[in-house]
């Protein structure tokens, strides 16, 4: 009895000490496993996680983010099979991302610099809605001509980065071309959206290489004019000399004319509706009555001013005047219709002295 129970005991020590050593066994095992399968989804996981961030920093409309980070996933090592979904990704980014230069027309002269900065914007269009990217890094280079310029910029919160043009200092076939481009510095190498290229090109013109809509107002002591004969005159006078005229308006309306030579908005838009041209030339001519020397015999006193204006810039760009030019007749009309006609003579001998360095400046 002693015996079987000692031989029982035996057995039972055995067959303990078995199965702690197969336990211990199998749980080495199981964290050697585990130890490998975290070395793969901490490989897997960095490019998963930049691909993570990128998502989020697109749905925060954070572009600039959004194209770092998946670029930098689509060079990220291991992970395979993500490679896919990373390519649609990017592609689909850059195929909403867009671009356009925008900028105010802008005459350029050597020596001088633009008034205004250009203006690249960047964008995202999704739905036929447009979002600004801002942060993007804008490059800007001169392709034609030189000049002094903003080298590099980023876009702020509207998607916009400028490009100040300090000094032009020659052109290339009257012109200087400046472009614009986004490049991403990533990781020691250089990301280029080829569709985001666009340029600036910006001219130095005449107003012999532009079409201008002459509007008059003529008025003779105090009866407007509607068929001026001067104006036709100095009209005929700029076509003589080259320039591409076009006969606008004789206007009879002199708070809408007066308007819009000094600049009024509201009364430029008024002609610029009218008038297929982007130069205007406004010519004034009015005269007025001086003294009446006895019965029948009258002086009045006249003056021609004209101004050409780029509507689009509300710019004058060439102004001429004569004025105090007398007249005299039988009648206060007379001498006022004398007075007009003395000054239009006047007037095109000073601009025959001026139309060859009459060219269009701001």
């Amino acid at each position: 009895m002693i015996k079987r129970a000692i031989w029982f005991c035996f057995f039972v020590l055995i067959m303990y000490g078995c199965t702690t050593d197969n336990r211990t066994v199998r749980e080495q095992k199981k964290e050697e496993t585990t130890i490998e399968k975290k070395e793969i989804i901490i490989t897997q996981g960095s490019k998963y996680e930049l691909l993570e961030k990128a998502n989020t920093y697109l749905k925060n409309r954070d572009y600039a983010n959004a194209l770092i980070n998946i670029i930098s996933a689509e060079k990220a090592g291991g992970g395979e099979e993500l490679d896919p979904e990373i390519r649609v990704f990017k592609n689909n980014m850059i195929e909403k991302l867009n671009a356009r230069a925008m900028y105010e027309k802008e005459v350029i002269e050597v020596g001088k610099g633009l008034e205004l900065p250009l203006q690249y914007m960047v964008f995202y269009m999704e739905d036929e809605i447009i979002y600004p990217a801002f942060n993007i890094p804008v490059t800007f280079e001169m392709k034609k001509g030189k000049a002094s310029i903003t080298g590099k910029s980023y876009t702020n919160t509207s998607g916009v980065a400028e490009c100040e043009v300090s000094k032009v200092e020659s052109l290339v076939e009257n012109e200087i071309i400046i472009s614009a481009d986004v490049y991403f510095d990533i990781a020691g190498e250089t990301f280029y959206i080829a569709k985001l290229y666009r340029e600036f090109a910006l001219h130095y013109k005449s107003i012999k290489e532009q079409a201008v809509s002459f509007i008059i107002f003529e008025r003779n002591i105090d009866k407007v004019v509607l068929n001026s004969a001067s104006g036709k005159l100095i009209e005929d006078f700029f076509v003589k000399n080259g320039f591409s005229v076009y006969h606008g308006i004789n206007e009879s309306n002199r708070e809408l004319f007066s308007g819009a030579v000094n600049g009024e908005p509201d009364s430029l838009k008024v002609y610029r509706d009218k008038l297929n041209t982007e130069l205007i030339a406004f010519l004034y001519i009015e005269s007025g009555f001086s003294s009446k020397v006895s019965e029948g015999f009258y002086f009045a006193k006249s003056k021609i001013i004209l101004n050409i204006v780029d509507v689009e810039t509300n710019k004058i760009l060439f102004n001429s005047v004569v004025e105090d030019i007398k007249g005299a007749g039988n009648s206060e009309e007379k001498a006022g219709r004398k007075a007009i006609n003395e000054a239009t003579e006047k007037f095109i001998e000073k601009l025959t002295g001026q139309i060859d360095s009459l060219e269009l400046k701001p």
